[in-house]
Formats: C-alpha cells, sequence, structure tokens
C-alpha cells in the first residue's frame, strides 16, 4: 500500500507536463479563480501550474497519522524550513525522532482574502530524506506531493497541510 503514495507524485508530475494533448485541453477547459485584481480566466492548466509561494520561515511542526499511528510516533516535530523564491528548503525530526530533510518547489494556485486574514491554497512537490520505510530503490530519498492551505494576518500564519497518511499544522512568518 505505501508504494502507492509513492508512486502519486511522480504520475502527477508527468501530468504537468508541457505536450500537446495539454495544450488542447488548455483551449477548452477554463477555470475561473479569483484574486486581488477580480475573477479571471486560466486554463485548468495555469490553474495547477500556480504561481511562487512567498518567501517565508516556517517554524514548528505538528502531526496527526491516519494508519500505523503508532503510539510511538512523535507528534511534535521541530520544524526549521523556508521558501525562497517558490523553492522550499525544510528539515525536521520525523515520526521516529529521526532527522528528516525536504527540497523542492512550492506553488499557491488559489488566493483570496477572508475579512482579515489572507488565504493561500497551494502544493509542494520534491524531494525527502530521511525515511528508511519510504525510499526510491536504494537511495534513501522519495518524492513528497503535499497540499496546504495557509491563512495569515499580515506577516504571521498558519498553515494546514496533508501528504500521504498525515495531516500536519505549523506556524511561519512571511518576508
Amino acid at each position: 500500500m505505501k508504494s502507492i503514495y509513492l508512486l502519486f507524485p511522480i504520475i502527477v508530475c508527468f501530468s504537468l507536463v508541457d505536450h500537446p494533448a495539454v495544450s488542447c485541453a488548455e483551449q477548452h477547459n477554463q477555470v475561473r479563480t479569483e484574486s486581488q485584481e477580480g475573477i479571471e480566466d486560466r486554463s485548468f492548466y495555469d490553474f495547477l501550474y500556480g504561481q511562487p509561494a512567498q518567501d517565508s520561515i516556517y517554524l514548528g511542526m505538528w502531526s496527526l497519522h491516519f494508519i500505523d499511528d503508532d503510539d510511538d510516533y512523535t507528534n511534535t516535530h521541530n520544524l526549521l524550513g523556508m521558501v525562497y523564491k517558490g523553492i522550499f528548503l525544510g528539515t525536521f525530526l520525523n515520526s521516529h525522532d529521526e532527522r528528516a530533510w525536504a527540497l523542492g518547489i512550492q506553488r499557491d494556485v488559489y488566493k483570496t482574502k477572508v475579512d482579515v486574514l489572507d488565504v493561500d491554497i497551494g502544493y509542494r512537490f520534491g524531494m525527502m530524506h530521511g525515511y528508511e520505510n519510504l525510499q526510491l530503490f536504494d537511495t534513501e530519498i522519495f518524492p513528497l506531493l503535499q497540499l496546504y492551505g495557509d491563512f495569515s494576518y499580515k506577516k504571521l500564519g498558519i498553515q494546514f497541510s496533508w501528504a500521504g497518511t498525515v495531516v500536519t499544522a505549523g506556524f511561519f512568518i512571511r518576508f
């Protein structure tokens, strides 16, 4: 079952490759999205590609596992991470108290404002290191696809995310 979670990000990556089938789909699939300039028409591909996430520093992370939630799992992960020009890099202690690293792209696909809160919905796609039971071949690296929602007031915010069988929450500061 865990191999399915490893293949999903790879399938998504290949679906993002620009090829003639995508270009034809762009002509027929328009998505209406809300931005600060108002409502605009974008193709589904443009919507999915999004835009680079805002520059941020991430501090702290807590998790809840849906499957294989072992009593020995640690739910506090001491995350220290950052996003700069849409590239994320982070390190944290995983649920087994082992150091893990992540690197990749972070894209926002939807932005809106709810009263005084800025809301950004997006994804991270990249690679992780630090999980023995999740690795491609013998590389100790595996693909990461994580969906998130950011809720911020001015420069401070909280992020909720989902990846495979875990949901997380953590704080961030925009810069």
